[in-house]
């Protein structure tokens, strides 16, 4: 079996030893063979493009992307609220890409999401399956394999749209893939940069990406062998822009991850967590039963590689060329069973899976292989059948299904659309009227939530910065109906600074255990001494807003507030810069005397904090 992998007589890159001899032309299959190759990406790549147009959407954490976009056309920067500097959108080039889309079209940007993310998705998985076809041309015959879970999956059709970074994603893997597989010496030194270029955008997709760039890059550069001037030359290609970019969000945000990447503690472990949620994908679509089969023909296709090929070193390339998406599927998936899944039902494993199929989407043909394509062929039918549970429950025990939810609560299949959700939403009534009433006040205004979810108004502080603070449960839908001069306040830590940086809880659904209380939301805002109705509705006391307002103005948790709302000067920018390790570090603690102690204790025994100095 010949792959694109052979290297060629002349090195690609300065001072890279040319290997010793040509290999002959791989001659091209026959035209029947060709039609049925034309066949295997482009049926399966209109049948995905199908079910995801059916299953479009936009989901409320893809709304989370869209205030930002607003407010980097209304001249207010990346940031979720103007006046602070807090980077709540984790896929990075989505929401740049979001922007530009808006700024050139003028529409709605969640239906750009949406229509945007199903092109992306298309795009990626066909890039896929050329990419795997081009892997194995040189074997004859191709047969169907992985495909077939991209085709029974229903959670990569949803994901295919859903305003979310997911169809980007994709699109990325499978180029990146794409690029891989036509990696050889003898090519032009800009393709070899332009490929370590877009290997090296991963971590701007999604910050937990960088495995694939990791692995990425490693396998083109053990297939090129450059010399040390190369690697540098491929390295600095890779790194330039998630460098500049990461300089640039240090000195703006003043922290090193995304917000939400703090909010859920992306560092913590919950491996048994993890482990459920992994199950609560691979069960209900029936998948267990096509894991062995799909490593099988991994491991088949491993040996054969090794053994056709007739030059040792072309074999080994081709070899780690193959096992490059599997070993950054098999991390990346470590990775989500570690921090304990998400809430969402099977979104953060989809990108691993998606890996792990990427080398045995097909598979040459052989009576070996037939068999197993047969199977998963059978599999595929009996997968889409009325045979199996309902594709939309509502929720699992360790996960809940977003899009069913949505879809019930907007009453609308197809949700694609910012006023679908601000008219339909049924949290938002009560909450755009209590909003429309708080910006006609003539005095600034703090909506806020009660023990049983109700919303209720309170004066402000009369120097407070903005007019109108409302406080967000959904943060998403809550920023979309919100003028972009009001303060959304976060509950979930989001885009909240102060809500992101709390202790971790775990007593909610996966990454939503941090819950910023009333009694740190009247410490910011609320009069100095509130009504005493409002306290009570609040369920804090005049004592805990207190210690919390007091906590807000102690060590690091007033460093930390100072260097997203300060004036960005050049000083500031450099304070963001040098603190942004220990400001990504700090922690606080959840109850306000705790923190009160910890924090106005320590700075009066020790002095300034090591934030401030």
């Amino acid at each position: 079996m010949t792959t694109p992998t052979t290297p060629e007589a002349l090195p690609s890159l300065p001072g890279q030893r040319a290997p010793s001899a040509r290999p002959a032309p791989v001659p091209g299959p026959p035209g029947p063979v060709r039609w049925w190759h034309a066949a295997l990406v482009a049926v399966p790549t209109a049948a995905l493009f199908v079910l995801g147009y059916r299953r479009r959407w936009i989901c409320d954490d893809g709304l989370i992307y869209l205030r930002p976009v607003r407010q980097i056309l209304a001249g207010n920067g990346p940031v979720f609220n103007v006046g602070e500097r807090a980077e709540s959108s984790t896929g990075t080039l989505w929401q740049w890409l979001l922007a530009l889309a808006t700024w050139v079209t003028g529409a709605d940007p969640a239906f750009l999401a949406v229509g945007t993310g199903l092109l992306l998705s298309t795009a990626g998985f066909a890039l896929a399956l050329l990419a795997t076809c081009r892997l194995h041309r040189g074997a004859g015959l191709l047969l169907p394999a992985g495909v077939c879970v991209l085709l029974a999956v229903p959670p990569f059709w949803s994901y295919m749209t859903s305003g979310l970074e997911s169809g980007l994603g994709a699109f990325w893997t499978g180029l990146a893939w794409w690029l891989l597989t036509r990696t050889r010496r003898g090519r032009e030194p800009r393709e070899t940069y332009a490929a370590a270029f877009v290997f090296g955008l991963g971590p701007l997709v999604r910050p937990d990406l960088a495995v694939v760039t990791v692995c990425f890059l490693a396998a083109q550069w053990w297939v090129l062998r450059p010399s040390r001037r190369g690697t540098a030359a491929v390295l600095a290609s890779a790194k330039a822009l998630p460098l500049a970019y990461e300089v640039f969000r240090a000195g703006y945000y003043g922290i090193l991850v995304p917000l939400p990447a703090i909010a859920k503690e992306a560092s913590a472990s919950d491996w048994s967590r993890g482990a459920g949620y992994v199950q609560e994908t691979l069960g209900p679509y029936w998948l267990w039963p096509v894991v062995p089969v799909l490593g099988a023909l991994a491991v088949l296709l491993a040996r054969r590689t090794r053994r056709l090929r007739r030059d040792r070193v072309a074999g080994r390339s081709s070899l780690v060329v193959l096992l490059a998406p599997l070993a950054a599927g098999a991390l990346l998936a470590g990775y989500v069973v570690r921090v304990g899944g998400d809430y969402m039902h099977a979104r953060m494993i989809l990108p691993a899976l998606l890996l792990l199929l990427l080398p045995v989407l097909v598979v040459p043909a052989n009576r070996v292989t037939g068999a197993a394509s047969a199977l998963l062929v059978v599999w595929l039918c009996a997968a889409v059948s009325p045979l199996r549970a309902p594709f939309d429950v509502r929720s699992t025990p360790g996960s809940f299904n977003v899009r069913s939810s949505d879809v019930e609560g907007l009453g609308d299949h197809n949700p694609v659309r910012t006023d679908t959700w601000v008219r339909n939403w049924p949290a938002l009534p009560e909450g755009r009227r209590m909003l429309a009433e708080a910006v006609r006040s003539p005095r600034p205004t703090l909506l806020y939530f009660d023990a049983g979810r109700r919303l209720h108004a309170t004066p402000m502080r009369p120097d407070a910065p903005y007019h109108v603070v409302m406080v967000g449960r959904h943060l998403g839908v809550t920023g979309a109906a919100a003028p972009l001069d009001a303060y959304v306040n976060d509950a979930w830590g989001l885009a909240s600074p102060v809500g992101a940086h709390l202790a971790l809880e775990r007593w909610s659904w996966p990454g939503h255990e941090k819950f910023l209380r009333n009694h740190w939301v009247f410490a910011e805002w609320a009069l100095a001494d509130p009504p005493r109705r409002d306290l009570l509705r609040a369920g804090v006391s005049r004592e805990t807003v207190g210690a919390a307002r007091a906590a807000l103005g102690c060590g690091e948790l007033a460093e930390l507030r100072e260097s997203v709302r300060a004036p960005l000067t050049a000083q500031r920018f450099w304070d963001n810069l040098t603190g942004a390790f220990e400001r990504t570090r700090f922690r606080f603690a959840r109850w306000p005397a705790a923190a009160e102690r910890a924090l106005c204790d320590g700075q009066r025994a020790g002095g300034p904090s090591r934030l401030t100095r």
